[in-house]
């Protein structure tokens, strides 16, 4: 049976509630970030596990390169959340769709988590033909 109008949500949102539901989906989101970054943490961790047991030290077994890998994600999580909100809210408030805006969140939070990547990596390459030689 057919009324004539078209499809309307179950649980219709007014102009003033949108700023609301869309900070409460970015808290999800960077929620679902912070236990993203407790696994980057806990790999990073065991990524120093050889250091020590070659001759050029990598930088991952450097202090730089140990903070970096603590730090990079959680600083990537924070400038994500930042410009989501940030970003989001400016553009609903010139009456644009802040939806899009999440992407670049999490597109900030995956490109730290692929500096930690790159930080593991390097150098593991080098060790391996070292190894594989003698």
């Amino acid at each position: 049976m057919s009324t004539g109008t078209p499809y309307t949500s179950a649980l219709p949102c007014t102009p003033d509630q949108w700023p609301l539901l869309y900070l409460c989906t970015a808290a999800v989101l960077a929620g679902f970030g912070l236990l993203v970054n407790l696994g980057v943490l806990y790999l990073s961790i065991f990524a120093t596990d050889d250091c020590g047991s070659t001759t050029p030290t990598p930088f991952r077994c450097t202090t730089a390169g140990r903070l970096t890998m603590y730090a990079l994600p959680w600083t990537g999580l924070i400038v994500a959340a930042v410009a989501a909100v940030g970003l989001g809210l400016d553009a609903f408030g010139r009456g644009d769709s802040p939806w899009r805006f999440l992407l670049v969140g999490a597109g900030a939070h995956l490109a730290s988590i692929g500096a930690v990547v790159t930080v593991v990596m390097w150098g593991r390459r080098k060790q391996r033909t070292t190894t594989e030689r003698a």
